[in-house]
């Protein structure tokens, strides 16, 4: 009685079940002639029952894949014996004999399938131990990444509102600019607005954005001072910069090549001009 419950304690942790498991393949195989990729099949296949985390879960897995199917009823109806009913030590010697005869059949029909198609499915046994043993892990890890994903969507979301939403207000103050509408405070408010969206934009990433909205809080600044004049070359400029903008934002598949290279152009006239003025 006590040896049967010292066994079955041990078959509890899932320890003498991988080895019954295993060397009773390596029982069967020793009545075949291997070559050497099939060596290395046997090898994966005991190596995934071993390091196995849930081994009936497995073991049904393997009954699903058309290779193992067979092999795997065999080692599922031995799994089944040793943890599920009751266990007549004297006999087990015995019985390990007959279950490995009963593998060499199935075993030599595996290995002489297709080496391509053993290799597709052990992977497939391999993928799915793998993602039993960091099941846990990503269990364990779900919220915190949700939550970092989601922060992460949030900012972009809070970044891409924060520079679309001021597309149009800017585009009102350019004609009223052109109309000869010329508010003092309302374009010191956007030059400042486009500075903190060129500050918001490099920390997000984004150089390209950074200089388009430096360029128009620069030439903003530069109007108010009189130093550039609101001509329609220099509002069309202005607005090729806005346009650039809205386009990478929204990330919208279109040429903006034309539109960027004018903007650069005009921003390069712009640190110029500035250049001068610190002068």
């Amino acid at each position: 009685m006590a040896l049967l419950k010292d066994y079955q304690e041990y078959t509890s942790n899932m320890g003498v079940v991988k080895q019954y498991l295993t060397q009773s393949i390596s029982a069967a195989t020793g009545n075949l002639r291997l070559n050497t990729q099939q060596m290395e099949t046997i090898s994966l296949i005991r190596d995934v029952l071993q390091k196995s985390n849930s081994l009936e879960d497995d073991l049904i897995k393997m009954k699903k894949i058309t290779e193992f199917s067979t092999m795997a009823i065999k080692l599922h109806e031995m799994y089944s014996y040793l943890t599920k009913g009751p266990i007549d030590i004297l006999t087990l010697s015995e019985k390990f004999k007959t279950h490995s005869q009963q593998l060499v059949k199935d075993l030599n029909q595996l290995l002489s399938s297709n080496n391509n198609n053993l290799r597709n499915a052990l992977s497939k046994l391999r993928d799915n131990q793998e993602e039993n043993t960091i099941d846990k892990e990503i269990t364990d890890n779900a919220n915190e990444k949700e939550i970092a994903k989601e922060d992460k969507e949030t900012s972009f979301s809070g970044f891409e509102e924060a520079i679309l939403k001021q597309i149009k207000p800017m585009d009102s103050l350019l004609t009223e600019i052109a109309e000869g509408k010329i508010q003092s405070e309302k374009i010191d408010e956007f030059a400042e607005i486009m500075e903190k969206n060129s500050e918001f934009s490099r920390e997000n990433g984004f150089d390209i954005l950074s200089n388009m909205h430096s360029i128009v809080s620069d030439s903003l600044k530069l109007i108010k001072a009189g130093t550039l004049k609101a001509e329609k070359e220099i509002i069309e400029a202005l607005r090729s910069c806005l346009i650039v903008i809205a386009a990478v934002v929204r990330g919208k598949e279109v040429n903006i090549s034309d539109y960027l290279s004018k903007a650069e152009s005009f921003g390069n006239n712009i640190n110029a001009l500035k250049k001068k003025e610190e002068e």
